[in-house]
């Protein structure tokens, strides 16, 4: 007949609240982030019926049995001492802690308790394993780290299956008759090999034991040295007490591990008990204090939860116990101990985690009670703890594998899309490319935006690939100059133009007036970069383009606004292309974000009405028309032109502003010295919508052969070379006298399209005196020396429409203006308002003079365009550089044509 302990139904009540695992946080659930189990101290003599009863409780739970496992220390300690005759009292010690431990390890990794509670013991057991290794105190020989580790390895590989496979006899003699020697060499011995030294660095049970507080004084740091200490731990004079926490603390990490809840470890939240330790007959002379207690030292070194339960039980109480309480009385024992743990806060002494309690004697069977307590003990012996969630079940966790895999694919496939369509909109450029963020690809396919750190807008020509590419390398170079000296404050500058403004299946050589006007724009920024003033400033340029035609301008202009409310440095804009309504409506955009311009080719009569803030470098057309007027009268005059007559061939388009505008002026300045005017309109290549029908300028081309007078052309290059052909074609051996206008100089300056037709001679006005040596003293030609210097080999054939000296000279204005406004205020940092009212002020003496003539905007208020500014005309013969016949304007001290237009200038200039 089975013993009744009187009150024992409070005990069973007790224990099944201590083994139920909340279903959030941990025990005690209701003190959230005070988590930990006591460790229930029974006293009582009727220790062995007790144990079963208790263990028979946790065997039987629902719907999931208690891992627990019981252990009579005075037996353990008895085979201890029988078996470990040799060693010292201290370490017989912790060979019974490392018993005890394997026996708990043994039971809580069965699969007893279903297949969802085995617990792997990767730390606990790889010290255990290290420890069993060698049972002598003899220092180790010089092998023995080898050996260790090639045990180490071994061990590893008879762990995982498909090496223990691989090694099997069977297998072995299989694989050296079937395949080649060195994939059995690799599968055998070299992989087995790499994914070791791999594990010992990546393994969580190798890098816990480094990590781990016990035994650390002494440790090499250096898992070899650790582990050789384990295997010779009393010829390296080691604390067996260091080494008995060593081992508890890794028999509980595994546990915390395997009960560590995680959204990817379902079987955590499987886990509805703690499990138990029940140490029976635990004593002084069995040592079995001295272990629970390293059990409470460990616990309060880590501050750590552990979701284990230990009972003890003994005979008499203990020192550490406090206070015995009986299990009737009326206070509520766990509460009592919730409610010290409330208060105790990290202030807790290893007497602090015991329950104590002291059980009767069973009762007689003649006990009045004993039927009713029989019923109440067998009442509170059927534990049951809290069903595992719905969602952590098996069937639950493969829907929801099956589920995350499928929103994987599905992620994957959403990312990949969204990358393409990123990168689709992005110019191709990933999310980690810095210039992505500040780039757009529109409908049309051209790439548009601003790009500081070097990307090229798509274009595979090589001049201005290298041109961006050198002007992004010294962006980052005046980005850490100023880091070096914060008093040279940072100016930073956008370069806006048409980079896609090639003819259709044009040639990508179409763009080198492109790469010109980025190569003097760096040019310039390497010269300020180059000064060595405290407080000179340094240059930033940001490369930006606004597509063909300048056509998505407006948009530009809003992304650089964007950039403007994080990067208060940029004050100006240069470049700008084609005066086309295009561009009209990206300066009134300009204008309206608070940005001077300054425009370097674009010379329409009517761009300074649309904006204060706009300035240029370039003539006006009514001075371009004014200067060809009087070169044909010379041509006249010397006989050159049969008839004084003129046929001004312009675009239909009415959108392209330059084209209308400069005809307008011609007409006047022709009439004006003499000549008949007519006007002939072609449909240009690229034409807007609302173009009027119109012959191609191919026809129009064949049209002006044998016309007597001289043929002025105020169109696009594109165009222009399409007349020749024309022409080239119908009349070559007698072509007609052609003039272009400034535009035409993009065509002279490529010696490839320039030669194309050799038979039609043509003269056109350019910007500059078109002619240049990278070996003379100019500021221009004598940098770009260092920056390109294969540009210096063809530098007099290419380098021809100005553009670079134009681009240089639009940033060495702002330059200035900034110099001025850094003389009156060298502390503060200039404002793009500041900029544009010091650009005003540029004339007279403070005027620039610049590598394409002097700019002078005159001291008036509303003077935006420079005065008399320098214009030259070009003859163009075959493929021979173009050859220079006279020029009007200011150029230093040089004297212009005789047969040139009365100046515009205020003050008169040194002849």
């Amino acid at each position: 007949m089975e013993p009744v302990f009187a009150h024992a139904d409070r005990l069973f009540v007790l224990l099944g609240a201590l083994v139920r695992r909340p279903r959030k946080r941990e025990l005690p659930g209701e003190l959230p982030g005070r988590d930990g189990i006591p460790i229930l101290s029974l006293i009582g003599d009727a220790q062995g019926e007790l144990a079963e009863q208790i263990g028979r409780a946790l065997g039987n739970a629902q719907p999931r049995h208690v891992p627990h496992r019981i252990i009579d220390m005075d037996e353990t300690w008895a085979q201890v001492a029988a078996e470990r005759a040799d060693l010292s009292p201290d370490w017989r010690r912790a060979e019974m802690c490392r018993r005890v431990l394997v026996a708990l390890a043994e039971e809580f990794s069965s699969a007893r308790y279903g297949r969802e509670q085995p617990v792997r013991f990767r730390r606990f057991g790889l010290v255990n394993w290290l420890l069993e290794m060698t049972r002598t105190d003899e220092a180790p020989n010089s092998q023995h780290a080898r050996d260790m580790l090639r045990w180490v390895r071994n061990r590893e590989i008879q762990r995982r299956p498909l090496f223990g496979f691989l090694r099997s006899p069977n297998t072995e003699v299989t694989l050296q008759q079937q395949v080649p020697w060195w994939a059995y060499l690799l599968g055998l011995y070299v992989l087995p090999l790499m994914l070791f030294r791999a594990w010992r660095v990546l393994g969580s049970e190798y890098r816990w034991l480094l990590r781990q507080p016990y035994m650390a004084p002494a440790d090499p740091g250096t898992f070899e040295g650790f582990a050789l200490r384990l295997t010779q731990p009393r010829w390296g004079r080691e604390d067996p007490a260091q080494v008995s926490k060593l081992m508890i603390n890794a028999f509980l990490e595994d546990l915390r591990t395997a009960y560590r809840r995680r959204p990817w470890r379902r079987r955590a939240y499987r886990r509805t008990a703690y499990c138990a330790a029940f140490l029976k007959g635990v004593s002084a002379d069995n040592n079995g204090r001295a272990l629970v207690r390293a059990f409470v030292e460990v616990r309060n070194e880590t501050g750590a939860f552990d979701p284990l339960l230990v009972v003890t039980s003994s005979t008499e109480a203990e020192p550490e116990h406090g206070r015995v309480r009986s299990l009737n009385d009326d206070l509520d024992h766990y509460a009592a101990w919730s409610e010290r743990l409330r208060s105790a806060g990290h202030s807790r002494d290893p007497g602090f985690w015991y329950v104590p309690l002291r059980v009767d004697a069973p009762l007689p069977a003649a006990h009045p009670d004993h039927e009713i307590q029989e019923m109440r003990n067998a009442v509170a012996g059927r534990f049951t703890n809290e069903p595992a969630p719905v969602l952590a079940a098996r069937s639950a966790t493969a829907v929801l594998v099956a589920l995350a895999a499928l929103l994987l694919v599905a992620g994957v496939g959403f990312a990949f899309d969204t990358r393409q369509n990123w990168e689709e909109r992005h110019c191709g450029l990933s999310r980690s490319d810095p210039d992505a963020a500040t780039l757009e690809r529109e409908p049309t396919g051209e790439c548009i935006g601003v790009a500081p750190h070097g990307y090229a807008f798509g274009s595979a020509d090589k001049r201005i690939k290298t041109a961006i590419s050198t002007i992004a390398e010294q962006n980052a170079e005046a980005d850490r100059i100023h880091r070096e000296t914060p008093s040279r404050r940072v100016i930073t500058l956008v370069h806006l133009s048409a980079l896609l403004s090639t003819p259709a299946g044009g040639a990508s050589n179409a763009l080198s007036y492109v790469g010109e006007q980025f190569q003097g724009a760096a040019s310039a920024q390497r010269r300020q970069l180059d000064r060595r003033g405290e407080n000179d400033p340094v240059l930033r340029i940001f490369p930006a383009s606004a597509g063909s035609g300048m056509r998505f301008g407006e948009v530009v202009a809003r992304g650089i606004e964007a950039m403007r409310r994080d990067d208060p440095t940029i004050v100006g804009v240069t470049g700008l292309d084609q005066s086309r309504k295009a561009t009209i409506d990206t300066i009134n955009e300009l204008t309206r974000v608070g940005l001077p311009m300054v425009a370097t080719t674009m010379s329409a009569d009517t761009l300074d009405d649309h904006s204060p803030l706009y300035y240029q470098v370039s003539p006006q057309n009514r001075r371009e028309a004014a200067v060809a007027a009087a070169y044909a009268k010379r041509l006249a005059d010397k006989g050159d032109l049969r008839e004084r007559k003129v046929q001004i061939v312009y675009s239909a388009d009415p959108t392209d502003e330059y084209s209308n505008n400069l005809r307008d002026d011609a007409a006047g300045a022709f009439t004006g010295v003499g000549f008949d005017v007519e006007k002939r309109a072609y449909a240009p290549s690229t034409a807007s919508t609302g173009t009027p029908s119109r012959p191609g300028a191919q026809t129009v081309g064949e049209r002006v052969c044998g016309y007597r007078g001289l043929v002025f052309f105020t169109g696009r290059p594109e165009d222009f070379e399409r007349i020749l052909s024309g022409a080239n074609g119908a009349c070559g051996s007698s072509p007609p006298t052609l003039l272009g206008g400034d535009d035409v100089a993009r065509l002279a300056a490529d010696p490839s399209r320039r030669g194309a037709f050799p038979r039609i001679p043509y003269d056109f006005l350019d910007f500059t005196l078109g002619s240049a040596s990278c070996n003379s003293s100019s500021d221009l030609y004598s940098t770009m020396k260092k920056l390109f210097p294969e540009e210096c080999k063809q530098v007099e054939t290419t380098s021809l429409d100005g553009h670079a000296a134009l681009a240089f000279d639009a940033v060495n204005l702002y330059l200035k203006a900034v110099g001025r406004l850094q003389d009156t205020a060298p502390r503060l940092q200039p404002s793009a308002l500041a900029v544009w009212q010091a650009l005003s002020r540029i004339h007279g003496s403070s005027a620039l003079d610049g590598e394409s003539g002097r700019v002078d905007f005159g001291g008036v208020v509303d003077q935006q365009t420079p005065l008399d500014k320098l214009i030259s005309v070009q003859r163009v013969h075959g493929a021979e550089r173009p050859a220079q016949v006279g020029y009007c304007g200011r150029m230093g001290e040089l004297r212009q044509s005789d047969w040139c237009p009365p100046k515009e200038a205020l003050e008169p200039v040194r002849q």
